[in-house]
């Protein structure tokens, strides 16, 4: 299954390697520079989204497989196979799999959101990994009397198999992609199973050269727990590039013959330890698309975690892109000596460290506006009890301006009075993914006026939900 994708993420992975060797020739002080990474390829995490989606349904309808029972409530209508591929992952396996899989249109498109953020995070990691890996060849090419010529001669080849992507040392992509496909795959199968419960579950491991003594001590004999006690169960993956899975045990005859459910369940102890980080039911904190702590920090220490947050907000999981940023920021306002602390009303700012939110309104010699007062405008929130994050903007996604209380919002200012100016801007927010609107508007409207535009907007906008309004020495609040 993961052929034809290891194909279209290495090809992808090489072109942009390349680039970045030529410009490490004209600019070798690059290869020093921590924040020289890859740019963001959005073929190839399109390309890892649609291997976790399909790992994750395939586990889903090999699981149910053995149920004998089948539900008939799928997510069938925009998945039929001649939607188009920014909607559905990938055709032929939802073609294969609509009739199968117990999934609602909602549980569907949760989970595909839920696993692009997974495929965007492995990719941008990735992405860091590769290049750091190529500065870690240049310099042990420059130690053995190399030069920068020579390296920019390595064959393709040579760069893959640098990278832990070739042919001939797949090292990064066993550890890292399958691993992943383990995980969701597993992950896909303990949905189902939640779908449609077994009596128990059972572990069961490859039994060949490569099966390792963790995996060979859960499998022989066989690691099996009732289906009430699944958060026993050492999941896999419960090491790295492990490639076990988990079964049900539908039919009662099979734990009669084995002498019963006591003597079946009592064949494993709690001795046996997956590695550090693995094992774990996952579905408990959704962990099979949650970032790791692993690699939360190296997310952090690449620079990359207000991408990935960004991502986040993009995906609709705007409190878990805080949870992503959260000791990647700063507090703008209020600030009390070196204490992060919040305002009487329970309002402050903070922003991440790459954000740049505005400082004035400025405009350039022709009258066109080139920046707004953010910052002025966010602490008037604040004072009103406004909870405002502002969001990097050196990404190459549409993302929003700032997470405030909770939403993705745009932050907008109208400066001259007409029939529809506010609902305009509030119109480019909402087009921006907006579900809340900061603005500020010109003292010269009227309040009706002001109530007149806004009310329009939130009635004929299906996500927006609320606009805050400053407007002079005054701040009006408007919800759906």
């Amino acid at each position: 299954m993961e052929a034809p994708y290891r194909f279209r993420i290495t090809e992808n992975l090489l072109k942009r390697v390349r680039t970045w060797l030529n410009d490490a020739a004209d600019k070798p002080e690059i290869l020093d520079d921590a924040a020289s990474i890859l740019p963001p390829d959005y073929d190839s995490m399109n390309a890892i989204h649609e291997l976790f989606m399909r790992s994750s349904l395939m586990g889903m309808e090999t699981a149910l497989a053995g149920s004998r029972k089948t539900k008939k409530n799928f997510a069938d209508t925009p998945l039929l196979p001649d939607a188009p591929v920014s909607t559905l992952p990938f055709e032929e396996a939802v073609s294969f799999l609509q009739t199968k899989i117990p999934l609602t249109k909602k549980e569907y498109y949760d989970l595909d959101n839920k696993l692009r953020l997974r495929a965007f995070t492995v990719g941008r990691l990735n992405d860091v990994d590769a290049v750091n890996q190529m500065k870690g060849i240049f310099r042990r090419n420059v130690e053995q009397g190399g030069g920068l010529g020579s390296f920019l001669r390595m064959t393709d080849d040579e760069i893959l198999n640098g990278t832990g992507f070739g042919k001939g040392n797949g090292a990064y992509w066993e550890t890292v992609y399958r691993t992943n496909q383990t995980t969701i795959y597993n992950a896909g199968r303990a949905m189902a199973f939640e779908e449609t419960p077994p009596i128990a579950l059972e572990f069961i491991g490859i039994d060949d050269v490569r099966q390792c003594d963790i995996c060979d001590s859960l499998a022989n004999p066989p690691f099996i727990v009732p289906y009430a006690e699944k958060e026993k169960m050492r999941w896999p993956p419960v090491h790295h590039n492990c490639r076990c899975v988990v079964r049900g045990i539908y039919d009662q005859t099979e734990i009669d013959e084995a002498g019963g459910p006591d003597k079946l369940y009592s064949k494993k102890d709690s001795d046996i330890k997956p590695q550090k980080g693995f094992g774990a039911y996952p579905l408990d904190r959704e962990s099979y698309w949650r970032l790791t702590p692993e690699m939360l920090k190296r997310a952090r220490d690449y620079g990359i975690d207000g991408e990935i947050a960004a991502a986040a907000i993009q995906l609709g999981m705007p409190a878990y892109a805080n949870k992503i940023i959260k000791g990647g920021f700063e507090t703008l306002y209020p600030i009390n000596g070196t204490s992060l602390a919040e305002l009487p009303s329970g309002g402050y700012i903070r922003r991440a460290k790459t954000a740049k939110p505005g400082t004035r309104n400025e405009w350039d010699d022709k009258g066109r506006l080139i920046q707004t007062d953010e910052t002025g405008l966010a602490k008037k929130a604040a004072d009103e009890g406004h909870q405002i994050f502002f969001m990097p903007k050196d990404i190459r996604v549409i993302s929003p301006d700032a997470i405030i209380d909770g939403h993705t919002a745009e932050i907008k200012h109208v400066f001259k009075v007409s029939n529809n100016s506010i609902d305009d801007a509030i119109r480019r927010a909402r087009n921006q993914g907006a579900t809340l609107v900061l603005m500020e508007v010109t003292p010269n409207y009227t309040q009706a006026e002001i109530t007149r535009q806004v009310k329009n907007r939130l009635r004929n906008s299906e996500h927006l939900q609320t606009v805050l309004v400053s407007w002079g020495d005054r701040f009006l609040h408007f919800y759906k």
